[in-house]
């Protein structure tokens, strides 16, 4: 049972410290120098998991289900995310775990009479992982997913070894012989759950979490394996913080309810062709001669000076930046739902990808907010002059 738990708990480390580059490959984004993705506040998940727990260790010699008479103890859960894509998401975690089992047959088959009790603490940094926004691509309305977990932390534990037979008590920090026992050491803890959207801001979520102690003294017993383990099984809920694009959402929802409306909308918004800027020359415009009127009476002409629009400065809404080149952009299209088709640029070495096509910063930004609310979370506002990607000044952004 024990070495059945160790190769599992390897195994998940590996696959999830696989899947922790594979969204940074496909989906690398260039650092905003404009400040127009996805600040620090955005796009957060608070846990909190109450539970139960179970102890694996050299003091204890009963299953999972055999565990539920009189070996199970309270455990809490509690974490913060920042989720820097759909899928992913990096935080801090906090766990805590009542420790109590029974033991009353070594491996030889002789009888003993030894219980622990206890408790444990620890705190530390993980990565999670949403399995289906991984593997089956990005939706904003998908209610059921699965979710993965990894991470290391600190863990802390005071713990007391009863011997029924000898009325001997060992409690964790004390000597034996010339070894002390230790109350703290490295952690790895991975789990795994399921998670239920109710609310754009509530989820429910059941899951369990198993803790791996680089260190064989929670138990303060040595019998012959080099780890202890905790296990916990949870149930709670998660609220979600989506400044950055819960509000698109919103937005979406109340516009849905008059379709008649956002017709008329659509209708009077100007259709702004797309095209491939690296393919065109801007060449500047001929200016036309002027012709005196052959005519017999003076006439009177009135010139309307006619001011370019932002001299010539045009804004999208870049989504990607990668170092080598997409093989169809459409599948990026058609993978999150965009409303506008896109656009592949390179310069400076870099193969830059953006939709829409605006003549101000405020109808950019205004349309960055809705494709962030289709999970682009870190889209943001890119100025071109000519099909030269310009830095966005202060200026440009009146």
């Amino acid at each position: 049972m024990r070495f059945r738990l160790m190769k599992t708990t390897r195994l998940f480390v590996l696959i999830v410290a696989i899947l922790f580059f594979v969204p940074f490959m496909g989906v690398a984004q260039e650092l905003n120098a404009n400040n127009q993705g996805s600040s620090f506040k955005d796009n957060w998940d608070i846990q909190l998991q109450p539970g139960f727990s179970q102890f694996y260790g050299d003091a204890t010699n009963h299953n999972y289900f055999q565990k539920f008479k009189g070996e199970i103890g309270f455990s809490a859960e509690m974490s913060a995310r920042k989720m820097i894509l759909p899928a992913l998401g990096v935080g801090i975690q906090f766990g805590y775990a009542g420790l109590k089992s029974y033991k009353d047959q070594k491996t030889d088959g002789t009888r003993v009479d030894l219980r622990l009790s206890g408790n444990y603490f620890d705190a530390g940094l993980f990565v999670y992982l949403n399995f289906n926004h991984l593997f089956a691509g990005y939706k904003p309305n998908r209610r059921f997913t699965a979710y993965g977990t990894a991470g290391l932390d600190w863990g802390f534990w005071n713990s007391a070894l009863t011997d029924g037979i000898t009325g001997l008590v060992i409690k964790s920090g004390s000597k034996n012989g010339n070894y002390t026992f230790k109350t703290n050491a490295f952690v790895v803890p991975v789990g795994l759950g399921l998670n239920y959207r109710i609310s754009d801001r509530w989820s429910v979520n059941l899951g369990g979490t198993l803790r791996t102690v680089f260190n064989d003294d929670v138990d303060v017993w040595h019998d012959g394996f080099k780890y202890d383990q905790i296990f916990s099984t949870n149930v709670g809920v998660t609220y979600h913080i989506r400044s950055g694009w819960g509000r698109s959402i919103k937005k979406n929802k109340k516009s849905r309810k008059n379709p008649c409306c956002n017709e008329k909308k659509e209708r009077s918004k100007p259709v702004i062709p797309i095209y491939d800027f690296d393919q065109i020359k801007v060449t500047s415009p001929e200016k036309k001669s002027l012709r005196r009127p052959q005519t017999v009476e003076p006439v009177v002409v009135h010139v309307q000076h006619v001011k370019a629009a932002s001299q010539d400065i045009e804004f999208r809404v870049q989504i990607m930046a990668k170092t080598n080149r997409l093989h169809n952009t459409s599948s990026l299209q058609a993978r999150y739902h965009l409303p506008y088709p896109v656009v592949e640029t390179h310069q400076d070495g870099l193969y830059r990808y953006s939709v829409g096509s605006f003549q101000s910063y405020s109808d950019a930004l205004a349309a960055s907010r809705q494709i962030k609310g289709l999970g682009v979370f870190d889209a943001f506002v890119v100025a071109y002059r000519n099909g030269l990607r310009i830095p966005v000044t202060s200026e440009m952004k009146k």
